[in-house]
């Protein structure tokens, strides 16, 4: 079922834009990524505003805090009156976050098909239409920029570390942009921060390290779609949403570039 319903698809639609594309995998993958992630615009607008809503209910959540830093559970239920006040779902997005894990996990078992047979024409029987199947004798061609073959990890990590930089700046953009909330969270001794902030603070920076990680092991393909997909992320949070969280840092940089 998992083979019928990802995987031989997305083998075809990669085969289809490899051979459109003259025979250039990277290409394939960077264009089957902006395709994906394109089509999956409308289910991702919805998660893009509810982040925006949970930054702009901030101010609102800081105030809780103080006045009821002493009170976890008076704290709580506050948080959650204005949660459904504005609508505000915190389990929002998780939809297309799977999709698109779904889609690196079916790249990679597509990729490692490509490494684990010997002759490309034992892949027909998975190509659904004739003019996309492989001949006997014909080769992929894996070569992309200056990586060798897009079928084994990047010796370098220069895709991993943009696909990290990448991670560490859409997860920043989505976090609440202010001067006050983490001196805020500092005046509450012995308490932890809400929920979705918590979550935030911590995909920080466990997701580029997973990613990192990654990318010592994954296929250099693999790692380029996550690039790709992440970097589109960027745009799209961006188009949406503003700067958010990494408000803040522009603007310390703006201020930087004045002093000089």
């Amino acid at each position: 079922m998992w083979n019928t319903l990802l995987i031989n698809p997305i083998l075809n639609i990669l085969i289809g834009l490899y051979k459109l594309t003259g025979g250039n995998l990277g290409v394939a993958i960077i264009s089957f990524t902006i395709v994906t992630k394109t089509l999956l615009i409308p289910a991702t607008i919805p998660a893009l505003k509810m982040a925006k809503k949970q930054r702009d209910i901030q101010p609102e959540l800081e105030k809780i805090k103080k006045k009821f830093k002493y009170d976890n559970k008076k704290q709580a239920e506050l948080q959650m009156e204005l949660f459904r006040k504005h609508g505000i779902n915190p389990a929002s997005g998780c939809l297309t976050t799977i999709i698109t894990y779904a889609i690196m996990i079916a790249i990679y078992r597509v990729i490692s098909m490509f490494t684990m047979t010997d002759n490309l024409s034992s892949l027909n029987e998975r190509i659904y239409l004739n003019s996309l199947k492989f001949a006997s004798h014909e080769i992929l061609n894996t070569k992309f920029l200056y990586l060798n073959d897009l079928t084994k990890p990047d010796p370098y990590l220069i895709i991993t570390i943009l696909a990290v930089v990448a991670q560490f700046i859409v997860t920043k953009m989505t976090m609440p942009y202010s001067k006050v909330s983490s001196k805020a969270v500092r005046q509450t001794p012995g308490q932890a921060d809400d929920m979705i902030q918590a979550m935030q603070k911590q995909n920080l920076y466990v997701m580029p390290i997973m990613f990192f990680i990654f990318g010592l092991k994954l296929p250099a393909g693999v790692m380029l779609y996550i690039l790709v997909s992440t970097v589109f992320q960027v745009g799209q949070t961006y188009y949406f949403s503003g700067w958010g969280g990494l408000k803040s840092w522009i603007s310390k940089l703006k201020f930087g570039k004045k002093d000089i």
